[in-house]
């Protein structure tokens, strides 16, 4: 009865011991945003300016609790008559990228969707609208929203 019992512990031990080891603890990606809050207002007004930008032309867009996104528009493409997309690249977060886009609905009220994301980084932010209609710039982890297109 031994020799079952302590094959069970070695195959358990083995098991823990290896899924331990698989864990790449070096591949975590630091956080660009963490002296942000998980939560930034926007106004409307604000995020309407991005699109009066022209590609290769500097711009700021100051979100409440002191964010700002300086950086230069590198895409502002008009797609179809009710959608207009804005891409703003930003070299005070190491070249994030801020991609917003304003939908056009039928009733000719605005939305606006759009992330502010780097690669390189952990954390990134989301446009979304609360419970009140008031649109946020969210705190996401970039890996969840991101697909690893990579074949290993």
């Amino acid at each position: 009865m031994k020799h079952p019992t302590l094959f069970i512990i070695i195959v358990l031990v083995t098991f823990f011991s290896a899924t331990a080891f698989s864990q790449n603890t070096n591949g975590t990606k630091p956080q660009l945003f963490n002296s942000f809050p998980s939560k930034i207002n926007c106004t409307e007004a604000e995020l309407s300016k991005a699109f009066a930008g022209a590609v290769n032309q500097n711009i700021n867009i100051a979100f409440s609790d002191n964010f700002l996104i300086d950086g230069t528009v590198t895409s502002n493409i008009v797609k179809y008559n009710n959608l207009q997309t804005v891409v703003i690249k930003s070299p005070l977060f190491a070249d994030a990228i801020f991609v917003l886009s304003k939908i056009t609905n039928r009733d000719n009220s605005i939305t606006y969707v759009g992330r502010i994301i780097n690669k390189k980084y952990f954390d990134g932010y989301e446009l979304k609208k609360d419970n009140f209609n008031n649109y946020q710039l969210v705190k996401i982890e970039t890996d969840r929203v991101m697909q690893d297109c990579s074949h290993n």
